[in-house]
């Protein structure tokens, strides 16, 4: 009963919490260009988030181990909140680029930390379907999100989507403070035990495996998010239509994670994560010769199918692994590899862009993520040995 209502608790949050967040990427390449930001400007501003998070990740996932859950959630909510008047007060580029490092400080305390939560209460054998129906409410909300944003922008302008944003995160903050129980950890905490060095944790094939492929997925989706607004908006697709090819394949995405989290449980983990990612990277490779928003769109559903597909899969291996070595320790590094690659894949897209133009930037995505699914499948194919055979 205790485990059924940790579950509904941090599905809602984060669904509420995802909602808020998801509701500026519409507007913030749009905002930032109204700051002066170039190219390399628009890739800090998205990467400063990522870089926070990376930073903050594995300490804060390895500590929750210990000290627990719902505290680090319950700041990281407050950050949100105050996040979201700091962007409307942003007067320059640089100014934008610390308040995002400051959201990101934010996030780093309640995406993976919330994501250890479900796996300390997923069955055994059962991951793939709990967690990727957890992965519902980060899809579900941010998917919706971009589309609200574009429309709220489009009929009120930019300043009420960042209000938006700090009313929803209040929200989420309330519930996780009335309704989330914490659970007590001591000096014996198995978590604690069994958490393990990144050295340690680096041995480990799958865990390899694991981190290369959000890496690569976050570089892709990382590309994409800051510079498919600029694309589109070149074909004269305006605000709301944006919203809503950001938000296509990522709602697709939150509809599958169900169906394939039960997959997952079924099947090879490693080829639905191989599969799913080659499906996000191969559509990119076509973006630059689509002539219209109906094949942006097209190319979105794959994209979507295909993230849908990798999630479930992914997250359950992440579960695995961290009954063994810590579930926020691990939980925390597989989040930061995403964070790099959401700094590593907008930075570099930013340079491209100014270099050689926007197009080029969906080739580089592109052929990251296909290279990224190339080491994933050599890694995670590999039988564990020894102490590691049942990870």
């Amino acid at each position: 009963m205790r485990n059924n209502r940790v579950f509904i608790v941090l599905f809602l949050t984060m669904l509420v919490a995802m909602l808020g967040a998801g509701v500026i990427a519409p507007v913030m390449p749009l905002y930032g260009e109204t700051l002066g930001a170039s190219g390399f400007g628009l890739g800090m501003v998205y990467s400063s988030f990522s870089i926070s998070r990376a930073i903050f990740m594995p300490m804060t996932g390895k500590i929750s181990d210990r000290k627990g859950r719902k505290q680090f959630i319950v700041t990281g909510l407050v950050i949100y909140t105050l996040a979201s008047l700091g962007y409307i007060w942003s007067g320059t580029t640089l100014e934008l680029i610390w308040i995002r490092f400051l959201h990101g400080v934010g996030s780093a305390m309640i995406v993976p930390i919330a994501a250890a939560a479900i796996g300390d209460v997923s069955p055994r054998g059962r991951e793939g379907s709990v967690m990727g129906t957890f992965n519902v409410a980060l899809f579900l909300g941010f998917g919706i999100g971009p589309l609200l944003g574009g429309l709220v922008m489009v009929r009120l302008g930019m300043a009420p989507v960042f209000y938006i944003m700090g009313g929803l995160s209040g929200l989420s903050l309330l519930l996780i403070l009335i309704f989330l129980p914490e659970k007590k950890r001591n000096a014996r905490s198995k978590d604690r035990a069994d958490s393990s060095s990144i050295k340690r944790l680096w041995r480990i094939d799958r865990f390899r495996g694991l981190l290369v492929f959000r890496l690569s997925n976050a570089m892709v989706r990382g590309s994409t998010t800051a510079f498919l607004p600029v694309f589109a908006a070149r074909l004269e697709v305006d605000a709301a239509r944006i919203g809503f090819l950001v938000s296509l394949n990522i709602l697709l995405a939150a509809v599958l994670q169900h169906f394939f989290g039960r997959l997952a449980d079924r099947m090879n983990r490693a080829m639905l994560m191989v599969t799913g990612n080659l499906m996000t990277a191969l559509p990119l490779l076509l973006t630059p010769v689509a002539g219209t928003y109906g094949h942006l769109v097209g190319l979105a559903v794959v994209m979507g199918v295909g993230t849908g597909l990798a999630f479930p899969a992914a997250s359950a291996v992440a579960t695995e692994v961290g009954r063994h070595h810590g579930m926020g320790n691990v939980m925390g590094f597989f989040n930061q590899s995403m964070s790099l690659g959401m700094i590593i894949g907008p930075l570099a897209a930013g340079w491209i862009m100014d270099i050689w133009g926007v197009n080029v930037v969906f080739i580089f995505a592109g052929a990251a993520g296909i290279f990224g699914s190339v080491l994933t499948l050599r890694w995670m194919g590999r039988k564990p040995e020894g102490k590691d055979a049942d990870v």
